[in-house]
């Protein structure tokens, strides 16, 4: 089925996923803060808008890949933003990682509108969007999911489906605590052997022949080895996600005594300047406080 898309959010995963719709077929227009980054879609027939508001107007569904709460909100909110152009029966659909606060709200004022909301955080580096192989969860109302199904089965290898769009937030949120808790614990034991006269290499090879052994690990630990850290996902994203991850502990009345200590340790690690590296990168402050010479 052909849909009507805009799509607004044009960064690292963004630019991909936008690309994979497009060559699924649907009827693309696309919107981003920086104008740039909609250039080579438009050479390949994509519609560009001039604001929000026109991205979203007369379409089927709405797709936001955005970094963050806030960044959605600015483009949600005011007269040139997406809920003013938002039609009745229309979708909207998040594939950002959104806290399970900000998407009830969300939901809330969408459904005010006559429209849906479906979350659909995404799992995956930007190799796997270039790929469609990206895992995706999506939580939203039975009929806007049926709308949208095409359309996330075109970005992704996995679609899970939960009951509720707050759900989707909050599996998303599980997902990204066993993430911290594995690269800030890996980063802990490639310093920890470092510090020892023990070689990182061989404390890796180690790892995976054993039964702790992990793709992450392996992927990980081959960026901590080589000083690789240029962004598959930035370390201060990380770190938000893990924010949000005890908001909802909060609200739930759940503790991640564990999650605290990772999103501590993401949070120096941002404090240190190197908020836009890759989540790799936590073993480079790991390795500069074991005062290990690389």
């Amino acid at each position: 089925m052909r849909l009507r898309l805009g799509f607004i959010g044009l960064g690292t995963m963004g630019q991909p996923v936008a690309n994979n719709l497009r060559k699924a077929g649907h009827t693309l227009t696309v919107w981003s803060r920086t104008p740039a980054s909609a250039d080579a879609l438009v050479k390949k027939g994509v519609t560009r808008a001039a604001t929000p508001r026109e991205c979203a107007a007369g379409q089927d569904a709405v797709f936001l890949c955005l970094a963050d709460d806030l960044a959605t909100g600015e483009v949600l909110d005011g007269a040139d933003g997406v809920l003013a152009g938002l039609g009745k029966g229309a979708v909207l659909v998040d594939l950002g990682t959104s806290g399970t606060r900000s998407t009830r709200s969300i939901g809330e004022r969408v459904a005010r509108q006559g429209a849906a909301l479906v979350a659909a955080p995404m799992l995956g580096s930007r190799a796997a969007a270039e790929k469609a192989q990206l895992v995706v969860v999506a939580g939203g109302p039975p009929e806007a999911l049926a709308t949208v199904r095409p359309a996330l089965h075109a970005i992704g290898a996995r679609l899970f489906e939960v009951d509720s769009a707050v759900h989707a937030s909050l599996t998303k949120l599980c997902i990204a605590v066993v993430g911290a808790a594995m690269a800030t614990g890996l980063g802990e034991a490639m310093a920890l052997g470092a510090s020892g006269g023990l070689d990182p290499a061989k404390v890796l090879e180690v790892l995976q022949a054993s039964g702790f052994h992990s793709p992450f690990h392996l992927m990980k630990g081959e960026q901590m080895l080589a000083g690789d850290y240029a962004p598959r996902v930035a370390v201060r994203l990380v770190e938000k996600d893990q924010r949000l991850a005890q908001e909802a502990a909060a609200d739930q009345g759940a503790r991640l005594p564990v999650n605290a200590a990772a999103r501590q340790l993401l949070a120096e690690t941002v404090a240190s300047g190197r908020g836009d590296r890759d989540l790799a990168v936590v073993a480079d402050l790991l390795f500069d406080w074991a005062q290990v010479k690389r």
